[in-house]
């Protein structure tokens, strides 16, 4: 009995991410085309807490997530001559695996926190009712400009993390196995990497909106204390971060 709530509590809560983010998305439209100064100013907002913001984060994390890649390919290729094979599976796996989960985990820790803390606040402060009694729509108003930003920033960061990885590998791999820097260009650029980038980029951008859809079901649960807002923050985070692992194993069987 207690299994069966719990997978009617589960797919309640998907089925009010998915409603929550397709009424968002519809909804955002017409006041940005409108020049609704208000949906302006909450779109660059949002660009910048869920855009420009995170990058620098995001780019040392891919940084260094590259280095310790690198360093332990170096020490690899030292005791077999295959640079071929090895980097270009380090490439893919790097590309297609590692980065869109380091891009997803950041989501979960930023986007699904960020919203579920501001839902949250608001909803105590009764500023969503507020809202509505003006007789606006809060979801598009609250969740249209970060959903928009959300999915404008997801290829964005996951190019830039891809960059900032591979320079992270580059380093090690030449002074350690002594590769040439044009072997190691040769394989980053090429078509399988592309490839691998664009299955990096499509598994980001799932991650994404899986994080936005967590944090803004959890947001939409009323709260009546302050304590609360900080309880849903933590709720927020540890079922983000269980949705995009969970939608990442998923997704490598399938493949």
């Amino acid at each position: 009995m207690a299994v069966t709530t719990r997978i009617t509590g589960a797919l309640r809560a998907i089925g009010t991410g998915a409603w929550l983010i397709a009424r968002a998305l519809t909804g955002v439209w017409s006041p940005l085309w409108t020049g609704d100064p208000l949906a302006e100013a909450g779109m660059a907002q949002a660009l910048g807490r869920f855009a420009w913001g995170p990058l620098p984060t995001l780019m040392a994390l891919a940084g260094l997530t590259g280095l310790i890649a690198g360093v332990s390919v170096g020490r690899l290729l030292q005791a077999y001559d295959a640079p071929l094979l090895v980097l270009g599976t380090l490439d893919a796996v790097l590309l297609r695996d590692v980065l869109p989960l380091v891009v997803g985990v950041f989501a979960s820790g930023s986007v699904s926190v960020d919203l579920s803390s501001q839902l949250g606040a608001m909803s105590l402060a009764r500023e969503i009712d507020a809202i509505e009694a003006m007789g606006h729509d809060p979801v598009p108003r609250l969740l249209g400009p970060p959903l928009l930003a959300v999915l404008l920033a997801s290829p964005v960061h996951m190019l830039a993390v891809a960059i900032a990885a591979i320079a992270g590998t580059m380093i090690p791999i030449h002074l350690a196995a002594h590769v040439a820097w044009r072997e190691i260009a040769a394989i980053a650029l090429s078509g399988a990497a592309g490839h691998a980038l664009l299955t990096g980029m499509a598994k980001a951008l799932l991650f994404a909106v899986i994080a936005f859809g967590v944090g803004a079901t959890v947001g939409a649960v009323p709260v009546r204390v302050a304590s609360g807002i900080g309880r849903h923050a933590a709720r927020a985070f540890v079922i983000g971060l269980l949705a995009i692992f969970f939608a990442a194993a998923l997704w490598a069987t399938l493949a």
